[in-house]
């Protein structure tokens, strides 16, 4: 198989000890989109082995701080997106958000304004998921957010 610019940069999460490769979580042809990536990974993979790669080259390798968490899920469309957990200031203005119970599925429309306001624009999806608690059955947590994009006009 033929390599492509898109092999240059990539960033890989591996297990602490450096023993299973968990997921390659960037893949570049750009040096800067990688040092963003790079620098949103450190944050965002607490607990893991990071190596950032040029080609076959490492560039950085870093044991991140923190506790190894549950992997983060982020449902986007339907779909869900394995160990993927976003920043409330990641979303967009075309973005809205449904939060769902788990305890008794009552589900409504959340404003991203709103949370952004409360918990800033660097909290996790994952952290302001565990502070919600459904208005329909006063429970705290566990509640889901889920990432819909507004139709088009």
């Amino acid at each position: 198989m033929a390599k492509t610019a898109e092999d240059n940069f990539r960033i890989e999460v591996w297990d602490r000890e450096g023993q299973a490769l968990a997921e390659t979580i960037s893949r570049s042809p750009d040096s800067t989109v990688s040092q963003a990536a790079w620098q949103a990974a450190i944050r965002r993979r607490p607990g893991m082995l990071l190596i950032h790669y040029n080609s076959r080259h490492v560039m950085e390798k870093i044991l991140t701080p923190g506790e190894v968490k549950i992997p983060p899920q982020a449902i986007i469309d339907g779909s869900v997106h394995a160990g993927l957990d976003v920043a409330l200031g990641d979303l967009r203005e075309w973005h809205v958000l449904r939060a769902w119970c788990r305890s008794c599925s009552h589900h409504a429309m959340v404003k991203p304004v709103w949370l952004i306001k409360r918990y800033g624009t660097g909290a996790l999806f994952s952290s302001v998921e565990r502070a919600l608690f459904c208005t329909s059955c006063d429970r705290g947590g566990p509640v889901r957010l889920e990432i819909h994009k507004l139709p088009r006009n």
